[in-house]
């Protein structure tokens, strides 16, 4: 296990930040609004959307979702499962590395920070236009919170971001965009690198494979994108598709980030599936929730970045209007956590995820492809490099339910990865048809990445198998 190696940050909030209603109780939500009073004394609304009948539709779903949230102690220094890094006075090299090891321990991180912003714009269109190029026009998939209450799978209408900001003041809507490519967006300098799948998967393999087949755009609109809400919207529990990593850095308001994680089983695959699927439908499992679940608050202000890894169940709510930019990526020493995750979506993606994603199995192979040359700076787990070695040879078993079959198609990427990947499974870990990949995979604490790789043993059995 990774540990600390720093002692300090500044604190988090001051106290006059705590009143998160004034502003918003009746000029974006109506004034009749209740509120909830958080573990560290913030304040914030609660949502209310009524219908025709002067009902609140988010009664029956959101609220309770929400008070289940707040009960949650708000995520500190001391936690033991969430790391609390300083973005200055943690050289770039150190950064990284301690980044991924906490990571592949399956410990979200919050970095404080990470730009400063000393002048608190507006959120409005013109400033969306002016600092990231949105353009006011631009056509947009807006969720809305009436709409979900009628049915949850036709959630979204369509408009305009200067559509998005009229309705804003509008006390009978609460909405937001979710699908906002940005892929101008990038992770701060001192963690560039920390995207494996591009920096490795891609930048490093096609001289040797050169692309030749139709290569999905997901693979490269996902690393960069948007989140826009109004004040008082829910992002209901689920995990990020296709088992990436997640990185998020607000820009603008407050988010109240919950990330969720199973009291115990953590050596049972299906305890850790019924996990995700009873959180997505919280309200007819409220109990067994309040018994097998534990979870942490993590406010995120201007300047504050979040890395979760992969297969992170968490839930949002947001109390103001905020705009926050991220991406997706994957880390060769997460894949074991990638790995679950795409073995729950082949399951149940049609109600762990909140939107579906079809670009990971090219990525990942080429990942493959990179192992016998990767540097010697770049950590190697056991259980990681049996979960990738998996992930490319059964690309079948782990299509998500309700993708297209398009997803897993052969590409001039199949065999080179899948012959590494043998190589790998029957020369280094020794597996057979006796031991089989998924009985050495499903062993021992699902969420730990397992021994470190002997990069000597491993070069030998790839350099006398592959002839390098």
């Amino acid at each position: 296990m990774p540990s600390a190696q720093w002692t300090s940050i500044s604190t988090m909030t001051l106290n006059a930040d705590l009143d998160l209603t004034s502003g918003v109780l009746g000029n974006q939500v109506p004034d009749t609004s209740p509120t909830i009073t958080w573990n560290d004394d913030h304040i914030t609304v609660l949502p209310a959307v009524y219908n025709e009948f002067d009902e609140n539709v988010c009664e029956a779903v959101d609220i309770p979702i929400i008070q289940f949230m707040a009960q949650f102690p708000i995520s500190a220094l001391d936690s033991r499962n969430v790391v609390h890094i300083p973005y200055h006075g943690v050289s770039r090299e150190t950064l990284l590395q301690v980044v991924g090891n906490y990571l592949s321990y399956n410990k979200p991180i919050v970095i404080r920070g990470v730009e400063r912003h000393e002048h608190y714009e507006e959120l409005t269109a013109d400033y969306l236009d002016r600092n990231f190029a949105i353009s006011p026009h631009r056509p947009v998939c807006i969720h809305d919170v009436m709409l979900r209450s009628m049915d949850h799978v036709n959630t979204t209408t369509t408009g305009t971001i200067d559509s998005f900001f009229e309705s804003m003041t509008d006390s009978t809507r609460i909405q937001c965009i979710l699908d906002l490519p940005l892929a101008q967006t990038s992770l701060p300098e001192p963690l560039r690198n920390i995207d494996h799948g591009l920096v490795y998967g891609w930048n490093q393999t096609t001289h040797s494979v050169p692309m030749q087949s139709d290569v999905h755009p997901e693979n490269f609109t996902v690393k960069g994108w948007a989140l826009l809400h109004h004040a008082g919207f829910l992002t209901y529990p689920h995990h990020d598709a296709e088992g990436t990593l997640t990185w998020v850095r607000m820009e603008v308001g407050v988010k109240f980030w919950v990330i969720f994680r199973p009291k115990y089983h953590h050596r049972n695959r299906l305890h850790l599936q019924q996990f995700a699927t009873k959180l997505v439908d919280f309200t007819s499992h409220k109990k067994w929730l309040e018994k097998h679940c534990d979870g942490e608050v993590i406010v995120l202000r201007p300047g504050d970045m979040l890395i979760m890894p992969p297969g992170t169940i968490h839930a949002v709510y947001t109390p103001v209007a905020s705009f926050a930019t991220g991406g997706h990526f994957y880390h060769y020493m997460c894949l074991h956590l990638t790995e679950l995750a795409r073995y729950i979506d082949a399951e149940v993606a049609d109600s762990t995820t909140n939107q579906a994603l079809e670009h990971a199995v090219e990525t990942l192979r080429r990942m493959m492809i990179m192992v016998p040359y990767l540097s010697r700076r770049i950590l190697l787990y056991k259980r990681s490099l049996l979960g990738l070695c998996i992930m490319v040879t059964k690309t079948a078993e782990y299509r998500a339910k309700g993708s297209r079959k398009h997803s897993i198609a052969t590409s001039e990427t199949s065999q080179p990865s899948k012959d590494i990947s043998e190589v790998i499974m029957e020369s280094y870990f020794g597996l057979s048809r006796k031991l089989r990949p998924g009985t050495v995979m499903y062993m021992g604490d699902q969420l730990m990445p397992g021994e470190r790789v002997d990069r000597d043993d491993l070069d030998r059995v790839l350099r006398r198998s592959l002839r390098l």
